[in-house]
C-alpha cells in the first residue's frame, strides 16, 4: 500500500514512527524530498517535523479502506460493509451482524471477525459480542464493573468485567 522514499539513515526511524510496511505493490509514495515523487501514484511529501500528523493521516487512509462481510437472511446472501454494522453477537451458536434495523447471519466465527476488523474501530466487549465503537450512542455504568452500551439503533450491549479495562483504555475514558 505504501512506499517510503527517504534517506537511508532516517528510514528505520520513520517506518517505526509512521507504523507502515513497504510493499512492492503500492498506491502511496511517502517522501521528504519533492524530487522523489512518482507521477502515477498518490504522493505525500512531508517534513519530518510533522510525523504525528502524517501518521494520523495514514491511519485514516488504512482504516478508511472498507472490509466487506458476507451476511445471510431470509432473502439470500448480501455483502455488508463492516462500517455499517453496529455490532456482531453470538446467539444460539450462530454469529449475527446487527445493522440499523436488519440482522444477518454470518458464517464466520467471532474471533475471526475480531482479527479481521481489529483496525476498523471494532472492539470485543464480551465473549459473545464485538462492537463498532463509531456506532455507540451512550455508555452507562452498570453494577460489578460492567458497562452498558446503548447503540445508535437503540440496542443495548453489555461490556463484561473481563473486557472492561481494555474497552476503557481503547476509548481513553
Amino acid at each position: 500500500m505504501f512506499k517510503l522514499k527517504v534517506s537511508r539513515h532516517q528510514r528505520a526511524r520513520l517506518k517505526q514512527a509512521l507504523k507502515i510496511v513497504d510493499s512492492k505493490k503500492y498506491d502511496y509514495v511517502l517522501t521528504d524530498d519533492p524530487n522523489q515523487t512518482e507521477p502515477d501514484k498518490i504522493n505525500i511529501v512531508f517534513s519530518p517535523d510533522n510525523i504525528e500528523q502524517v501518521r494520523k493521516m495514514l491511519d485514516a487512509i488504512v482504516k478508511g479502506v472498507d472490509t466487506y462481510i458476507t451476511g445471510y437472511d431470509e432473502v439470500g446472501q448480501k455483502n455488508i460493509e463492516a462500517r455499517q454494522v453496529h455490532y456482531f453477537i453470538v446467539e444460539a451458536d450462530e454469529v449475527w451482524a446487527v445493522l440499523n434495523s436488519a440482522r444477518f447471519s454470518v458464517k464466520v466465527k467471532l474471533y475471526e471477525l475480531e482479527a479481521l476488523l481489529e483496525d476498523k474501530y471494532f472492539i470485543r466487549v464480551s465473549k459473545y459480542a464485538l462492537v463498532n465503537i463509531n456506532k455507540i450512542d451512550y455508555i452507562k455504568p452498570a453494577l460489578n464493573s460492567k458497562l452498558t452500551l446503548i447503540m445508535k439503533n437503540k440496542d443495548d450491549v453489555e461490556v463484561n468485567r473481563h473486557y472492561y479495562k481494555r474497552f476503557k483504555e481503547t476509548l481513553r475514558i
